[in-house]
């Protein structure tokens, strides 16, 4: 009971949990823009099902769109009755992926929460509506013009899943604002290994690793345990080829201070 309680008393960082689920399950195509399968993924705590993520995505020659969803799943659906999604439109162009407008909201038991940002050509900072603002008691504040220069998270993971299509490395160092949450990313490369299939639907077979380093600058949640204080954080996204299709996550490792969690792509 000590660790369901744990879990229960702490639902923004498994929300947190589930929508990076869903905004890393993004995958490069070709250029004529059409609406392609959907990737589904499980998010488990051991042999325990906690949410499950699903993505739908079109990519063109001149823009893209990207529509996520999750939900909490199971036992922890009851103790932690969650839902969210996300929605990006942005452009394509001769130097990547420039995102326009990035969409969110999220529900947890009576309480829902949007966000909508816009960037705007030549306006140096991004407009925002959310509701409700965000509770400066319950989370850090996000510096004065520290979301000048970003991307939505959607549109980084595109650009990550672009560069090894074209034979490139997981390197690189993005400015996130998701509209509640302002972040540094930086991404390291880790060398192509086999994945084991430690489930019979997950995908097993070769993977090339990408760490993501999260530095927080704001809009985090403050924690009386000291967790919410801890400046980085990291995760790993394994990338395959599941059916010998096009670069996609396949498997996605957490590490927290209640265990290991990992999403797994429904290949089959």
């Amino acid at each position: 009971m000590d660790r369901f309680g744990h879990l229960q008393r702490r639902p923004p960082r498994l929300a947190m949990l589930a929508a990076f689920i869903t905004v890393t399950a993004v995958s490069a195509h070709t250029a004529s823009a059409r609406q392609l399968s959907e990737l589904r993924y499980q998010v488990a705590w051991g042999n325990m099902t906690l949410a499950e993520a699903k993505v739908n995505y079109a990519l063109g020659e001149e823009g893209y769109e990207i529509e996520g969803s999750g939900e909490s799943q199971g036992t922890l659906a009851f103790l932690f009755p969650w839902k969210g999604s996300a929605r990006t439109v942005g452009a394509t162009t001769s130097e990547g992926f420039e995102v326009m407008r990035h969409e969110s909201e999220g529900r947890y038991k009576n309480r829902t929460r949007r966000t909508a940002v816009r960037w705007t050509v030549g306006s140096p900072l991004p407009e925002l509506k959310a509701e409700p603002q965000s509770d400066l008691s319950e989370v850090t504040p996000v510096p004065p013009g520290a979301t000048a220069g970003t991307s939505d998270p959607f549109t980084v993971l595109l650009r990550i899943l672009d560069r090894l299509e074209q034979g490139g490395r997981c390197e690189a160092e993005e400015r996130v604002w998701d509209g509640r949450r302002r972040y540094d990313l930086k991404i390291e490369h880790i060398d192509r290994t086999e994945l084991a299939q430690d489930r019979p639907w997950a995908y097993g077979g070769p993977a090339i690793g990408c760490r993501l380093i999260y530095k927080r600058i704001g809009g985090f949640r403050r924690e009386s345990d000291g967790d919410g204080q801890q400046n980085e954080s990291s995760r790993i996204v394994w990338i395959g080829r599941p059916g010998g299709d096009r670069l996609a996550p396949v498997r996605i490792e957490l590490e927290a201070p209640i265990g290991h969690f990992v999403a797994r792509l429904y290949a089959r």
